[in-house]
């Protein structure tokens, strides 16, 4: 009998050793590969999501398909990812840092004999995990911020482009390049590498002629993003169709060991890369307009033809922003009488206009005017209240001085915004006191102890600051007014904005963030020269960063009707005002 079992136990012993040895050594050979770049991933989301709903991708594909074979979810063997060359590089850095977190998971290339799962942009028989949206930027004082995708092909093969395109060459980021050639074929001459984002923005501001092709969650505010087919990804889901939209990479997972399961590691990667970087959900689109004193002869077209009709034709668009912020100078007054005399500057608006910051879906209003207490102090509290009635929140201006210098704060698609508003100019009767109401008076101090304390009590991600400044009709701001401006930026704001000139002025970057010194008028009656012209800006904030802004033109139409700029009037209005703005780069 003992005979008989001992060869079934040497025979029971030899298997196991050769399991246990084959197991050995297939670790030991997966972790000669040469690893994706094995590194903490420094793109990686705070935010751990068991699953992520179809709806976050930017350009979802239908499928049915799924990459789980297995009933469980226990992982039992070694894990190998096989990883394309040109699979996007945060998506590549996410799947290291796992690899380097799990004793069970490796990394290898796509083409690996001995992959379990692999990750490509090719076989679209897989499950899509990941995409990867690509916007075509160039310097910020681009004029005509629209581009065809033809024309984007044509130039990365390096065939030149009609005479109405001054552009000639694309400059990338190196670590985009395989990417980019599985999207566009292999590039020409007029593609150069660069090592990151600021040497391809020093690269496009060196050069008129030069364009990028930047991955979206990189954008920074010195780069316009130029609207593709009609398309352009800083937009939210109600003006951006992603479908629409031609530079897009998707990775697909596919199983290769059929016995091996896999939901949680994908749940992982998708969860730690957001799935795609662009993500609807984590966008915010912050519209600000110029002047708005609904008064003299705009109130006179307001009382023939209704309260919206300044909003007629500007007021959709302005609509479509997750949050649209006006500057509106004056109080709303009980009885108040229209007076067209074009030297009356003891301003009042009929509550009935408050239907014109609704038509253009105004979500909270900026006080800094120096006309809020034109009509008493009384009145200015019952203007007060009839914001509050509308569900208007306020800043800049308020019961108090407390409360006019209190900052706004808002949070929308997990992006917290904090708004500060001050009017330097005056009169004084204009300030809120300590009892009355008024204007936030402006103190640089106080101002930029705000903006400090609130980024490093980290309260906001983005401080968004306007300033009533002193009224000037050139389009270049006055020197202490740059000196102040300059100031809120080092202090902390992301974005300072000249509320008072009645006629567009100069933009600045000051350390890659944004001062537009006066957006000119918006609803006004003033007729003459460059006070018809106004701008209009639109911010784009993407997880709690800003990273770009458009710029829109308009022109006063019968005494107080916005109209968009023709694109010869926006071309006259964009050329004297950026040939005014200071332009630091390439640095």
């Amino acid at each position: 009998m003992g005979f008989q079992l001992l060869p079934r136990r040497i025979i029971a012993f030899l298997s196991l050793l050769m399991i246990v040895t084959g197991i050995a050594l297939t670790v030991w050979s997966y972790s000669q590969l040469p690893a994706a770049n094995p590194r903490t991933p420094e793109t990686a989301s705070a935010e751990i999501l068991p699953t992520v709903a179809p709806s976050v991708l930017i350009a979802a594909e239908p499928t049915d398909r799924s990459v789980t074979p297995a009933a469980t979810e226990d992982i039992t063997g070694p894990m190998i990812i096989g990883m394309g060359e040109d699979l996007p590089f945060p998506l590549q850095e996410v799947i290291a840092g796992i690899a380097l977190a799990q004793e069970d998971v490796f990394t290898a290339p796509a083409e690996a004999i001995s992959v379990t799962l692999r990750l490509d942009t090719a076989d679209r028989a897989g499950m899509p995990i990941y995409q990867s949206l690509y916007a075509v930027a160039t310097r910020f004082d681009v004029i005509d911020p629209t581009i065809d995708s033809e024309s984007i092909h044509a130039l990365w093969r390096g065939d030149p482009l009609p005479d109405a395109l001054p552009y000639a060459q694309i400059a990338v980021v190196s670590d985009t390049l395989p990417s980019l050639v599985t999207l566009f074929g292999a590039a020409g001459p007029s593609v150069t590498g660069y090592a990151d984002v600021n040497e391809v923005t020093n690269a496009v501001w060196a050069s008129r002629q030069t364009l990028t092709l930047l991955p979206f969650d990189v954008l920074i505010p010195e780069l316009t993003v130029l609207a593709v087919d009609g398309q352009n990804p800083v937009e939210n889901s109600r003006k951006f169709d992603v479908s629409r939209y031609p530079f897009i990479l998707t990775v697909y997972a596919h199983a290769v060991d059929q016995e091996k399961p896999y939901q949680s590691l994908l749940d992982e990667i998708v969860a730690l890369s957001g799935g795609a970087n662009r993500r609807a959900d984590r966008l915010t689109l912050v519209a600000m307009t110029g002047v708005t004193a609904m008064v003299r002869m705009t109130a006179q077209q307001m009382d023939l033809y209704g309260a919206i009709w300044p909003a007629e034709i500007v007021g959709p668009l302005l609509a479509d922003a997750d949050i649209t912020t006006v500057s509106n100078e004056v109080p709303f007054v009980e009885g108040c009488v229209t007076n067209v005399n074009p030297s009356n500057l003891t301003f009042c608006s009929s509550p009935e206009y408050m239907a014109a910051l609704h038509a253009i879906g105004a979500d909270i209003v900026g006080l800094t005017g120096n006309h809020q207490n034109d009509y008493g102090r009384e009145n200015s509290l019952k203007s007060l209240e009839i914001y509050a009635q509308a569900g208007l929140p306020v800043y800049g201006g308020g019961r108090n001085k407390e409360e006019a210098i209190a900052p706004l704060y808002l949070e929308h698609n997990g992006n917290r915004l904090a708004f500060l508003g001050a009017n330097s100019y005056g009169p004084p009767v204009a300030w809120a006191t300590d009892t009355a109401p008024g204007s936030a008076p402006f103190d640089l101090n106080i101002m930029s102890a705000q903006a400090r304390s609130i980024k490093d009590g980290d309260r906001a991600d983005v401080v968004l600051a306007e300033i009533q400044y002193q009224e000037t009709y050139g389009v270049d701001p006055l020197i202490d007014q740059r000196q102040t401006f300059r100031a809120l930026i080092r202090a902390g704001a992301d974005i300072v904005t000249g509320i008072q000139s009645h006629v567009p002025q100069a933009l600045e970057f000051q350390e890659g963030k944004l001062i537009l010194y006066g957006l000119g008028n918006f609803f006004f009656d003033q007729m003459i020269g460059a006070t018809r012209e106004g701008l209009i800006v639109k911010h784009t904030i993407y997880e709690g960063r800003h990273i770009s802004t458009q710029v829109l033109t308009t022109m006063i139409y019968d005494y107080g009707q916005p109209h968009w700029a023709s694109d010869a009037e926006r071309e006259v209005i964009l050329r004297r005002v950026f040939n005014a703005s200071y332009w630091e780069r390439p640095r």
